[in-house]
């Protein structure tokens, strides 16, 4: 301690001998010739001269005549006569918020009506609005607006949380509310803060309270998300009321008859081939109500019935998730949150199968087609083939295989199974044939010319060309016929029920069709490259008036289209080499592309034999239809005759 004493005396002596040296040394400048001084000199007797003038002037200032107008006090709310307006909000339109609202109404209406000096102007109030957004806060809006025409001179709210949970939109409005109209500022109080912003010193608590709010706001988001994650999780999924249903304390939905009609209605109608805008349109004639008892339909609120699964029994928890619960932008939950989807969650006003197969029928309407019957031929020389519409999107692989299956016996399917392999090449055969053993018939694709009939697939089209049009010429409806086994399409003449519309409105032929689940189906089948488009020849046979015209798939002409030029540049040197030679048709060769080795043509012998095929169809092989069989990509619905019943006897009862 003694120490630092002494250190502390020493220093304060030594401080004193420095200034006494400075101080020395500007007397002994004092008499120093001013073309003598040092820089430093000059300088410091410059801010010496300007300190001493400062004093000066400020010692001899004159305030004899000078009347002062001092300041206002701060502003209160208790200053002179206000017209007051009042702010009151709840987020949500629940029973309890509901006398939230209504009380804070009462509670301020006296709070006014007993202040001498306040004028109740207007009450605006928000019931269910979100307080992190202006956006749909139409009161909230109309009461700035309003501010702006000098309607009032005060507001009175609650609390900041009430005023808005959104820092930014809070300082921002409070500005606004300050500097709209400089000569009438309209001031905020804030009850429970006992802020009010047209007081200087108010800003920063405000800010402070505001902010707050915000992240309060942030926190209630962020707990309502695990509170939804939890009650999927338990099973506790969220329901509301929707057309045809309304829902329990207990999470039920219980149909409402007369609004299942409608909804009933608009699948039923769908399902017969009515477009969304026509059964809009009859729903609006019928002034059939919606939810809130609107009778003006459209065609989205038709396609919004058509997808929600509720309407067919089913329950998704969760479908889109909040992004920013400030915007309230959503977008479809593709993993961010847990979500659930249950099956059979209450009884449906229709089927599963018929839901689905509406809005199949809705996808296919641009071609002009409804639902149309599936049917396999079960014998005879097309035995096995599925005759599909080509343009219905209710058809896959598996369906397709599944339902030629149909139409064999165990020993039956295993001998063309088998014949299948052989003739793709997958097998080879055990017998050594008597005729031409060993020799290779060309392909057909290789006699394609100008005059040749074709079909040309895409990924998403079929398309024929005008050769192939003219030999059918005088046919309105044209029936496709295909097998997954033998690799075969098969066209021919038929009749409106069993066919499609070759014709377009104006009566000429149309060669192009959008078939976008049919060809890809085919494309998986036979394991095409996605990039190329694929044609082959037609081969004509006609029976007795009856034409048909098949294609082998697995003899196609490779049609390079943008995707596959642009692939092939991004081949290196080597397979360069070898596509100069080869080029890869299916996804298996493009892998093992230094190894494949394709043929150049067909073995004779089952050339014979598959021309034998065509040959030795008869009259009774080309007109025979098929036996309808449900399509297992949907499952069992009614029959179209059925469908329409069903529609005439719902509109009737509405």
């Amino acid at each position: 301690m003694e120490h630092e004493e002494l250190h502390e005396k020493l220093s304060a002596e030594n401080e004193r001998n420095r200034i006494g040296d400075i101080d020395v040394e500007n007397e002994n400048s004092d008499s120093a010739n001013p073309a003598q001084l040092s820089d430093w000199q000059r300088r410091h007797e410059e801010l010496a001269a300007n300190r001493e003038e400062i004093r000066n002037r400020i010692r001899n200032t004159q305030t004899g005549n000078v009347t002062l107008h001092p300041a206002k006090p701060q502003p209160s709310i208790t200053d002179g006569d206000m017209s007051v307006a009042v702010y009151a909000r709840v987020s949500t339109k629940s029973e309890e918020q509901v006398s939230s609202i209504e009380n804070q109404t009462l509670y301020y209406s006296k709070k006014i009506e007993d202040t001498p000096n306040w004028t109740m102007q207007k009450i605006y109030s928000d019931e269910g609005k979100s307080g992190t957004s202006r956006k749909h806060r139409t009161a909230f809006n109309q009461m700035i607006e309003d501010a702006g025409k000098k309607d009032f001179d005060l507001i009175i709210c609650a609390s900041v949380s009430r005023f808005a949970r959104n820092m930014s939109d809070c300082m921002n409005v409070i500005r606004q509310l300050k500097t709209k109209n400089p000569s009438h500022p309209v001031g905020v109080y804030f009850e429970t803060e006992n802020i009010y912003t047209l007081k200087e010193d108010s800003m920063q608590s405000l800010s402070i309270h505001a902010m707050l709010a915000d992240w309060e706001s942030a926190t209630k988001s962020s707990r309502m998300f695990l509170s939804y994650d939890q009650r999927i999780i338990m099973g506790q999924y969220p329901v509301a009321d929707l057309l045809g249903y309304r829902h329990t304390k207990d999470g039920r939905l219980i149909i409402q008859e007369d609004e299942a009609v409608t909804v009933r209605f608009i699948y039923m109608a769908a399902l017969a081939g009515y477009g969304l805008t026509r059964i809009a349109e009859i729903l609006t004639e019928k002034k059939r109500p919606t939810l809130k008892g609107r009778t003006e339909w459209n065609a989205g609120m038709v396609s919004s019935i058509l997808t929600n699964e509720r309407r067919w029994g089913d329950l998704e928890a969760r479908k889109t998730v909040v992004v920013d619960y400030v915007d309230h932008k959503s977008k479809k939950n593709e993993g961010e949150r847990v979500s659930a989807y249950v099956e059979g969650h209450h009884e449906g006003i229709v089927t599963p199968e018929i839901a689905k197969a509406a809005k199949m029928a809705v996808t296919s309407r641009a071609t002009g087609y409804s639902i149309p019957d599936v049917r396999v031929i079960s014998s005879g020389g097309l035995q096995g083939f599925v005759s599909v519409n080509p343009c219905f999107s209710g058809v896959n692989r598996d369906m397709m295989k599944t339902l030629s299956r149909v139409a064999y016996s165990d020993e039956e399917y295993a001998v063309i199974e088998k014949e299948a392999r052989i003739i793709n090449g997958a097998e080879h055969c055990k017998i050594v044939p008597m005729e031409f053993s060993g020799y290779y018939v060309p392909y057909s694709a290789y006699f394609i010319g100008r005059d040749t009939p074709t079909l040309t697939i895409s990924l998403s089209r079929i398309k024929f060309n005008r050769e192939c049009l003219e030999r059918f010429a005088g046919v309105q409806f044209v029936e496709l016929l295909y097998h997954p086994l033998l690799q075969m399409i098969v066209i021919r003449d038929s009749d409106e029920a069993h066919g499609f519309n070759w014709l377009s409105d104006k009566g000429s032929k149309v060669s192009s069709f959008s078939t976008k689940a049919f060809c890809q189906a085919v494309y998986e089948e036979m394991d095409w490259i996605k990039d190329y488009n694929f044609r082959f020849r037609g081969i004509m046979r006609e029976r007795e008036g009856h034409k048909a015209m098949a294609f082998y798939l697995d003899e196609p002409q490779v049609v390079k289209n943008k995707a596959s030029r642009q692939a092939a540049e991004s081949v290196n040197e080597e397979q360069a080499e070898l596509s100069s030679r080869f080029i890869p048709i299916t996804n298996s060769e493009l892998k093992n592309l230094a190894e494949t080795k394709r043929r150049r043509g067909l073995l004779y012998p089952f050339r014979k034999r598959r021309d034998y095929i065509l040959d030795s169809l008869t009259y009774e092989d080309i007109s025979r239809c098929g036996v309808v069989v449900d399509n297992p990509v949907i499952g069992s619905i009614p029959t179209k005759q059925d469908v329409l019943d069903e529609v005439d006897d719902l509109l009737m009862s509405m």
